[in-house]
């Protein structure tokens, strides 16, 4: 008998009675686009998580998309979280929960974060922005203190050469795409390449510590826990996690929070983000972890700065004058880091409210 196709909840049905396991209902999410999500009800009334990678997109068939992808999730999920466990013990943000994982089949089963993420949640009155991105802050800082010494290879738990090929290719996406969307908005082509050549070819390269590879609020999720008053929040896609620059996460994490605070409400989500997550490496420095200086905060801010000017053009926040500002905003921070200028950069909407503490950290190179 042919296996059980994934791409459909009665496919799914199958490979569970296949394998025995009870279940009451099976429900497709929808939202995503790479992959097929399931919330699997169990005869307790516990939910579940099933995740499925095809060899192309979910959203759309004719885009391949390497199904190997999953086995890095899994790798990730076995990996790190027992070094953020030892790392930050007592964090309200943890790495979604593994529970199996079929390689053949290309089929994870994780912890069900619940419905909701940060992005939709943030303007929840109900919420502390300000400490949920001191939480977040702290938590990311330990992933990447963590994880200097850990292997992302699928054969050899020692090679720290070894990489996610994928999360590496897919990253680069905003880099190469550059030359095309900065002449949509009055900008040099040319200097979309400048960058792209300069920056985004590191990408290849870099091998500080593990690093999420999409980590914004929208992978995030936020359950309130019982009673109401604090909330859980699981890290989850963690498919294109790859060895390389922890700068990188930082700045399209706070991209994403600034744009947030920017068009939905001014929480202080970038702000506390952005401190918390200094403090913690500085203290990371003291009890002989890497130290973060000026070439690391050059990194970061050419990443916020790229997510800015490029993925605004993709993906709708606000009309085209107002995506014309990002862009603009964008290419001048890109511009001021080629020149080394703190004082611009200690003044654009990056460092807004936290220029004293990352002033000293460029300074300190």
């Amino acid at each position: 008998m042919a296996p059980a196709s994934l791409t459909t909840e009665d496919g799914l049905r199958e490979y569970l009675n296949t394998h025995a396991v009870k279940y009451t209902d099976v429900k497709l999410l929808t939202g995503g686009t790479a992959n097929y999500v399931y919330r699997v009800t169990l005869p307790d009334g516990r939910t579940i998580i099933y995740k499925h990678a095809a060899p192309y997109l979910s959203s759309n068939n004719n885009f391949a998309f390497d199904d190997a992808r999953m086995d890095y999730e899994d790798r990730a999920l076995e990996l790190l979280p027992p070094l953020l466990n030892k790392e930050l013990p007592n964090s309200s943000v943890h790495a979604v929960g593994w529970n199996s994982y079929d390689r053949d089949a290309k089929l994870l089963c994780i912890e069900d974060g619940g419905d909701s993420n940060l992005k939709a949640a943030y303007a929840d009155p109900k919420l502390n922005i300000p400490e949920i991105g001191k939480e977040i802050g702290e938590w990311i800082a330990a992933l990447h203190r963590s994880s200097t010494q850990a292997s992302f290879s699928l054969t050899d738990e020692h090679d720290l050469h070894a990489n996610n090929p994928i999360a590496v290719y897919i990253y680069g996406h905003s880099y190469r795409g550059l030359s095309q969307s900065l002449p949509e908005y009055g900008h040099d082509a040319k200097f979309g390449e400048q960058i792209l050549e300069e920056f985004g070819s590191r990408l290849r390269t870099e091998n500080e510590c593990v690093c999420h590879g999409d980590f914004w609020p929208g992978n995030v999720l936020v359950k309130f826990k019982e009673g109401g008053s604090s909330v859980d929040l699981t890290v989850v896609d963690w498919e294109i996690t790859r060895r390389g620059n922890s700068a990188t996460d930082v700045g399209q994490f706070a991209c994403e929070a600034f744009l947030l605070d920017r068009f939905r409400g001014g929480r202080g989500l970038r702000a506390s983000f952005l401190r918390a997550y200094a403090g913690a490496r500085e203290k990371g420095a003291t009890r002989g972890g890497s130290k973060i200086g000026r070439m690391w905060m050059k990194r970061m801010i050419v990443q916020w700065a790229v997510h800015a000017a490029y993925w605004t053009t993709r993906v709708e926040w606000t009309d085209r004058e107002g995506t014309q500002k990002l862009v603009d905003m964008g290419v001048e921070v890109t511009k001021a880091v080629f020149r080394e200028d703190w004082k611009f950069l200690s003044a654009s909407e990056l460092f807004e409210g936290v220029d004293d503490v990352w002033g000293n950290i460029w300074e300190s190179a």
